[in-house]
């Protein structure tokens, strides 16, 4: 697959490849977040249906022309999380930015204070579009699963690092 990097979009890093090649995600597929579109396309080339998501228009652009340039047909949105969306899928995959920040710091990886703040926005509102997510979670802003009563988490894969670990959360 071919992808180009583009000024400003989230470049397909580890904690994206973490997230490729995952079994269990098939089906209709819901990205949040897509960045160039790297971990979305790698499911649409496998035959899974592909919408892919985010709040960036540098980023939406970016993820249509990849799907472009690897002859993909994917739908591409540009929406804040689930706002724009409409419908069930069988899962969602979401890299959300986690890493903890302050105010004016970029948006591909800034998670707030904590770094948790926009995936607890998600993890509230995806059940109402699908049954099943998987998610990235760094040790730096670990999300507290008492936060989230009825949701069951399980580590699908994780990469170590020296400071710090990256998980790929099923959440369901």
């Amino acid at each position: 697959m071919k992808i180009e990097r583009c000024p400003g979009v989230y470049e397909p890093e580890d904690d994206s490849f973490l997230l490729t090649g995952i079994p269990e995600i098939k089906g209709s597929i819901l990205e949040i977040g897509c960045g160039t579109g790297f971990v979305g396309l790698s499911y649409a080339l496998s035959g899974e249906k592909v919408v892919m998501t985010d709040l960036s228009p540098a980023a939406a652009l970016c993820a249509r022309n990849n799907a472009l340039r690897n002859s993909i047909q994917s739908a591409v949105i540009i929406t804040d999380l689930f706002s724009g969306i409409k419908g069930k899928f069988d899962c969602c995959i979401f890299n959300p930015p986690y890493l903890p920040s302050g105010p004016g710091d970029d948006g591909a990886w800034s998670g707030g204070i904590t770094g948790r703040e926009v995936t607890y926005r998600f993890l509230r509102e995806f059940k109402k579009y699908c049954d099943v997510a998987f998610i990235i979670e760094s040790t730096l802003s670990r999300i507290k699963r008492e936060d989230f009563p009825s949701l069951k988490f399980s580590v699908v894969r994780s990469m170590d690092y020296e400071f710090e670990a990256l998980n790929v959360l099923r959440v369901e």
